[in-house]
């Protein structure tokens, strides 16, 4: 970067550029505004520019750059208290209770989130598609030393790399924010290395007010960083605690407690007869917690007296339990009605066949991963 006032010099530019008393081979200090923010006033840079030297004239100069008056700290400002009503009504939705579950894997995943939340270090979640890795750090985060603070979840593998370094260190970003109070950044090996080290370095500052870094993967990151996708720092810093979130056929003991759950989610809530659940303890749950969700929703949308029995799950699945096969229901013929579930049907299979991977699946189907949101919400 040439460094000058002059022209449409960036701010930037204009900032690093040295005074005359440090062209003419003196060392020279001077305060100018901070050209990562877009207002003057504090915080300011104090600059020292120290001239080197050589036989032949000035070589150049090394400039040592001193951030000075944050003005108010942090800790004096208020929130308002209807956002703060809201934050607390949100953090219910998240309790560490939500990991509860009588199963060994879930007493250990338990154990494992309660000592998270008590620290500050950097956490990695590792889990099969349809886990819930988010919803786990969303607990952590509610429950942490960092709840009075937003929330930020960044997907490495949904989102262009630009995309993400705009949000963080772009003009007016999050990156010098001290609102962040967790960074959850999922699937990081596919951001490129030099941005790795880049939200490496700014969650592992000393700050008092930097993001807690929680990292996601359906791998171990030790797996990535042998394959040369990540960061060996990566490994040293947010890999060494590592939560394991257990797949839904490891934990079959918390089937009815999970279901119920997830119906309280429902509008009006449903219950659900034991022998459905029964035939739910029969499946193998490839897409784990996110495919229990959706077969209840639609379950509960066949179920005509909001009472989920067995006949309201899918064939297959009745099949896959042993029950004897029923005769077949009579349909409705009407238009909207056979649309509606041929595009359901569409989206289940493109979620299917892309690991559940939202943007694969709307790349299937031809259309754009908000519109296949939008879709997803109107069908249920």
């Amino acid at each position: 970067m040439v460094c000058t006032t002059r022209g449409n010099a960036s701010r930037l530019a204009a900032a690093m550029t040295p005074t005359a008393e440090a062209l003419a081979g003196r060392i020279d200090r001077v305060r100018r505004p901070d050209p990562t923010v877009a207002r003057t006033g504090p915080p300011w840079w104090d600059i020292t520019f120290v001239p080197l030297a050589g036989t032949d004239g000035l070589l150049g100069t090394v400039g040592f750059v001193d951030v000075v008056g944050h003005g108010e700290p942090p800790i004096a400002r208020k929130v308002a208290s209807f956002i703060a009503d809201l934050r607390d009504r949100h953090a219910l939705h998240f309790p560490l209770d939500l990991l509860h579950g009588e199963s060994p894997a879930s007493r250990t995943l338990l154990a494992r989130a309660r000592l998270a939340a008590s620290l500050k270090h950097p956490l990695w979640i590792r889990g099969e598609p349809g886990t819930g890795r988010q919803t786990c750090a969303r607990v952590i985060h509610h429950a942490g030393l960092t709840r009075e603070r937003a929330f930020l979840a960044l997907d490495a593998e949904g989102l262009q790399p630009y995309l993400l370094e705009g949000l963080f260190f772009g003009h007016g970003g999050l990156g010098g924010s001290d609102r962040i109070g967790t960074l959850f950044l999922r699937e990081p090996a596919h951001l490129p290395r030099d941005l790795q080290q880049r939200l490496l370095d700014e969650c592992s500052t000393n700050r008092p007010d930097s993001p807690r870094l929680i990292c996601s993967s359906r791998r171990g990151p030790a797996d990535d960083v042998r394959a040369g996708r990540l960061l060996p720092a990566f490994l040293g810093e947010a890999g060494a605690f590592e939560i394991v979130l257990p797949a839904l056929r490891e934990r079959l003991e918390d089937l009815p407690r999970l279901t119920a759950r997830l119906l309280e989610r429902l509008s009006p809530v449903p219950t659900i007869e034991a022998a459905a659940i029964e035939v739910l303890r029969a499946q193998p749950w490839a897409g784990n917690l996110r495919e229990l969700s959706e077969v209840l929703a639609t379950a509960a949308a066949e179920a005509t007296a909001s009472v989920i029995r067995p006949e309201h799950l899918p064939h297959e699945m009745r099949v896959r339990a042993g029950l004897p096969m029923s005769p077949p229901r009579e349909s409705s013929l009407h238009r909207d009605t056979i649309l509606h579930e041929v595009e359901r049907r569409l989206i289940q299979m493109a979620m299917q066949r892309s690991g559940s991977n939202a943007k694969r699946a709307a790349q299937i189907l031809g259309i754009t991963t908000a519109e296949l949101a939008r879709r997803i919400k109107a069908l249920g």
